[in-house]
């Protein structure tokens, strides 16, 4: 008869529980500081490296599907922090850009989010924090699409 392991030693239920708990703690540091949610403040940082992107670009990058970034970028250009433009090459595609004020709030999340990874971080060397960041890269990949 197989000893059953406990739940803490199952990666996958750790994970989940420190992504919630993760997830808890960002909410409550943006909502200090910049104002946003999570993933109005995801938006504004992928913008910031992609920006003027296509928006299924948007939603890859962001993990969301194409529908919740279309309602998500909606309500983020009646904020006054993106605006859509058709595409130069199809005007059937829109991409999305950042504003004078998307830039600014993308700012204050950056400074969110410094702080955030700064404690995240305490305590671990250069190689096992990039020991982590392989880890979580790969994790996703390891299984196979059927």
């Amino acid at each position: 008869m197989a000893i059953a392991r406990t739940v803490d030693r199952r990666l996958f239920f750790v994970l989940d529980r420190v992504h919630t708990r993760l997830s808890q703690q960002a909410d409550a540091i943006l909502s200090k500081g910049s104002a946003l949610g999570r993933s109005q403040a995801l938006v504004l940082v992928f913008l910031g490296y992609n920006d003027n992107c296509r928006m299924s670009d948007l939603a890859e990058g962001t993990g969301r599907n194409n529908a919740a970034i279309s309602g998500l970028v909606e309500r983020m250009e009646e904020a006054g922090l993106v605006e859509r433009q058709p595409s130069y090459g199809d005007r059937r595609v829109k991409t999305v850009a950042l504003t004078a004020q998307g830039w600014a709030k993308r700012e204050d999340v950056m400074n969110d989010f410094r702080d955030f990874n700064t404690q995240l971080t305490k305590g671990l060397n250069d190689t096992e924090i990039e020991a982590v960041f392989k880890f979580l890269r790969l994790a996703p990949t390891q299984f196979k699409q059927s």
